[in-house]
């Protein structure tokens, strides 16, 4: 393998892990980490990843932010990646062997699957695609899956009977994703078909807590699904302002910077 075809590897793992360590890429390769790091100063030199915390993330391509209110998963995976790599990790922390938790739709929260310790004992329970893909990378075996029609723009399942399993799971943590945050107009996301679905997790979660990266605050979206004093705890990135963390820990709600 010459070192253009490293780095086209390279970049393609970090495209569907969302990001590696660099001595894990080494072993992938069969290189050095000596190696890895020349090639990855090469990736970061062109913008293309970036090394947070000791893991190479991949970028993404540049988006057009003016998009809008329309939603495209494999569109919002290039945004504010190493944010989300963080929030994942921390979210992750909070995990506990025996949990039941309940992963939302979107690409902030799969990225707490990635995270979790090797062979620790959870139940996962989700209804998108990407989410069951990363739990079945992890090896976890004990899912609960809705299942359901199929919405490829979030990768989501979605039927009365998923939302009626839900409702008689009992979860121990909610990892719930939002569009938007906002002081008057509660929680909100883009696509109605995610309210019942996020509903239904809330209501029979011991722990409800919310992970989003600090541009979800101030936003406001079309479907409301909860009020902010719903939630036991945020996990987000230290980009959120002053004026958040203080609404946030003032009302009781445990506030976790990635």
């Amino acid at each position: 393998m010459n070192k253009q075809q490293r780095i086209n590897r390279i970049v393609a793992i970090l495209r569907d892990k969302n990001g590696e360590s660099i001595k894990e890429l080494a072993n992938q390769l069969g290189v050095t980490e000596m190696t890895i790091r020349r090639d990855i100063k090469h990736l970061q030199e062109s913008r293309i990843v970036r090394v947070v915390s000791g893991a190479v993330i991949y970028n993404g391509e540049p988006m057009d932010e003016s998009d809008g209110d329309r939603y495209n998963l494999s569109v919002q995976k290039s945004r504010r990646v190493s944010e989300k790599y963080r929030i994942g990790k921390m979210a992750a922390s909070l995990v506990q062997p025996k949990d039941v938790i309940y992963i939302d739709i979107g690409t902030t929260t799969p990225n707490i699957i990635q995270h979790l310790p090797e062979n620790m004992p959870v139940v996962i329970v989700c209804c998108t695609m990407n989410a069951l893909m990363e739990t079945q990378k992890k090896g976890i075996e004990e899912i609960i899956f809705t299942g359901g029609q199929f919405r490829s723009d979030v990768q989501m399942f979605e039927s009365r009977e998923g939302v009626e399993l839900l409702s008689r799971t009992r979860i121990s943590k909610a990892f719930i994703s939002a569009a938007g945050v906002n002081d008057k107009l509660g929680v909100t996301c883009i696509n109605s078909c995610e309210v019942e679905t996020k509903s239904a997790a809330m209501q029979c979660a011991l722990d409800k807590i919310l992970v989003v990266d600090s541009s979800k605050f101030d936003a406001v979206k079309p479907a409301f699904f909860a009020k902010l004093d719903e939630f036991n705890a945020v996990v987000t990135d230290s980009g959120i302002s002053r004026k958040w963390r203080k609404r946030i820990e003032g009302a009781g709600i445990v506030l976790h910077l990635a």
